[in-house]
């Protein structure tokens, strides 16, 4: 009986250990975005409405939300603690869309698809400058392919 209660308790540990190593998008931006000499920007509705004529020119017409944490003008420590999150970051739902390792930088976007639409972008940097950027909306794979050639 014992044994039994001290492999469930050591199983539940590890479970609980593995668990805690993935963030969540949620979880990522509850905890830094509290931090102190965080930019915090969140925009949707109205404020977008107004942004939406000069969007539409970089094919960016259909976002519907965007947050943005910049953590430039935080700590070192806050930055490392926030570069070890991003890289830990696992949220059912957002598959990796693109990796990018500089020497000192490090740049993620995660996206959510659905119905062969891209429904949300998760943009994460880590090194000097780190910052997470949330979009919602409705993008076509070649709405992304579009801004990022220019416009063209």
């Amino acid at each position: 009986m014992m044994k039994s209660k001290i492999i469930a308790l050591m199983l539940f540990a590890l479970l609980a250990t593995g668990l805690q190593a993935q963030t969540t998008l949620k979880e990522l931006y509850r905890e830094f975005s509290g931090a102190e000499h965080v930019t915090k920007v969140n925009l949707n509705g109205l404020a977008l409405m107004f942004a939406k004529p000069f969007m539409e020119k970089e094919g960016m017409g259909k976002v519907t939300s965007i947050r943005v944490l910049s953590l430039e003008e935080c700590a070192p420590e806050v930055k490392e603690r926030f570069s070890r999150a991003a890289l830990g970051f696992r949220d059912e739902g957002y598959e990796l869309f693109l990796n990018a390792n500089d020497q000192d930088e490090k740049a993620r976007i995660f996206v959510k698809i659905e119905d062969q639409l891209i429904r949300e972008m998760v943009i994460m940097t880590m090194g000097d400058d780190p910052a997470l950027v949330h979009l919602k909306g409705k993008f076509r794979p070649a709405d992304i392919d579009q801004t990022s050639n220019g416009g063209k």
